[in-house]
């Protein structure tokens, strides 16, 4: 039997704490060599544009396949993005997950942990660019590890937008303070922490802005010719970490576009597991470029999948069985 889980599901299965939970696990499998991940593929047709990511882990007997289109019109459209989720050992097909929820929580939830290892432990203000959907997960997650967190600066091209993604974020969490409207200028060399989860080509600011001790989570560039970061940024930083090499040699636009090789940055599961520190001194400006990894979403998606089988949630169905089990069965 399989299930599919829609994203109210996952919203309920899938909370911030968990995906956080899972992002690590994927990190620690990839580190141990106990999973493989596939760069995201891209196949283009006119205005359309198919995504296409998969992992294997066998430890948590799993394959996955994550994919989605991309229209492009007069702005970009995405579909539904999904998961499907398949048994290592059979090959049957355990579960179909929509990952909309399921990629934001699990993209906030690896720049959680990039920043409970990477950033200050008594950072209290954080820049955030970007007020698109992802955006106020990223401060939701950071929530999780940043006990002193207080001060948000939220930076974006429209003002409209810009306030009501400050609102959203004191909704959500009284005890922060949310500013809008602060420019570049005036919100990077206040923050400990700066968050960039936009589509932009160029970057978003001065590196020569950022204050000693800085840490960096770059979220939006996934495209070899885009870029949120410039070249002083990534000169000035003490230590660039990338989420995968693999990944960030096709599209890491940061490291790309600046001229700068992904192969000389860490791989982040060094650093999780120790190998690697994350920083030699509290004045150390440190980068954490994130792309997202289909072995963070197989993770994520067979931690909802149990719990939705656990709690009896989603909509079950008659799993298709792989041919030679259909041969096996006509043969008995």
């Amino acid at each position: 039997m399989s299930r599919i889980l829609d994203d109210q599901t996952v919203d309920r299965l899938l909370p911030p704490d968990a995906a956080l939970a899972g992002v690590r696990t994927a990190f620690e499998l990839l580190g141990a060599g106990a999973a493989h991940d596939q760069p995201r593929q891209r196949s283009s047709m006119g205005a359309v544009t198919l995504n296409v990511m998969s992992a294997i882990a066998p430890t948590l007997d799993a394959v996955a396949v994550k994919s989605y289109p991309v229209v492009r019109r007069d702005i970009n459209r995405a579909s539904v993005i999904t998961v499907l989720v398949y048994a290592h050992r059979t090959g049957q097909l355990r579960g179909m997950v929509q990952a909309d929820l399921l990629g934001q929580r699990r993209t906030a939830a690896a720049s959680a942990l990039a920043t409970q290892l990477m950033a200050r432990p008594e950072s209290a203000t954080a820049c955030l660019f970007g007020t698109g959907y992802q955006a106020p997960a990223q401060i939701t997650a950071l929530t999780e590890v940043l006990p002193k967190l207080r001060t948000v600066l939220v930076v974006g091209r429209d003002a409209e937008r810009a306030a009501t993604t400050a609102r959203s974020i004191e909704d959500a969490h009284p005890w922060l303070t949310a500013e809008a409207g602060t420019s570049a200028e005036t919100a990077v060399p206040r923050a400990d922490v700066v968050i960039t989860a936009t589509g932009a080509a160029k970057p978003l600011f001065d590196g020569a802005l950022l204050r000693p001790g800085t840490h960096i989570n770059a979220v939006g560039s996934n495209h070899a010719r885009r870029r949120e970061l410039d070249g002083a940024t990534l000169r000035r930083a003490a230590h660039v970490v990338v989420d995968s090499a693999a990944v960030a040699s096709a599209e890491c636009g940061d490291l790309l576009a600046n001229g700068l090789d992904p192969a000389a940055a860490t791989e982040f599961a060094s650093v999780l597991s120790g190998e690697v520190p994350a920083r030699s001194s509290s004045d150390d400006i440190t980068v954490f470029e994130s792309h997202g990894l289909a072995i963070q979403d197989l993770v994520c998606a067979v931690r909802v999948l149990e719990a939705a089988r656990v709690a009896e949630l989603g909509t079950v169905i008659d799993a298709w069985l792989p041919a030679f089990d259909r041969d096996s069965r006509r043969n008995r």
